[in-house]
C-alpha cells in the first residue's frame, strides 16, 4: 500500500468533525424529569494527536474532562468550544454521554 492509498482508505485523519445526537435525561431546576434533545460535534483524533493529549502531565486534572474538552465542539456548525473548565463541571450524566459519543467515533465498532 502506498501513501495515496493509506489516506484513501482513511488512515490519515483529517482534522473531520462527526455529527452525534445526545439525548440528556436529567432534572430542571423545578426537579421535574426532562429530556433534551441535542447534536453535538466529535472530532476525530489521530494517533498523535491522542498522544500528546496525554503526554502531558497532568496528575491533578481530570484526563476525562481533558478529552471531552479537545473532542467535544458544540453550536450549530461544531464552531463552539467546550472549555476545559466547563468539562470539568459537567453534570455526571450528561459527561458520561459525551464520553460515549467521542469513544464512538474515535474507536468504531466494526459493523457485521
Amino acid at each position: 500500500m502506498n501513501l495515496a492509498q493509506l489516506k484513501k482508505k482513511g488512515g490519515v485523519i483529517l482534522d473531520a468533525l462527526v455529527a452525534k445526537k445526545i439525548e440528556w435525561k436529567h432534572l430542571d431546576v423545578a426537579g421535574k424529569e426532562v429530556t433534551d434533545e441535542f447534536t453535538v460535534h466529535v472530532r476525530r483524533h489521530s494517533f498523535g494527536a491522542m498522544e500528546q493529549m496525554y503526554a502531558a502531565d497532568e496528575s491533578k486534572a481530570s484526563r476525562n474532562a481533558r478529552y471531552l474538552a479537545d473532542s467535544i465542539m458544540l453550536g450549530k456548525d461544531g464552531d463552539e468550544p467546550l472549555p476545559y473548565e466547563d468539562a470539568v463541571n459537567l453534570d455526571q450524566a450528561l459527561g458520561l454521554l459525551l464520553l460515549k459519543a467521542v469513544n464512538e467515533v474515535n474507536n468504531p465498532e466494526a459493523k457485521s
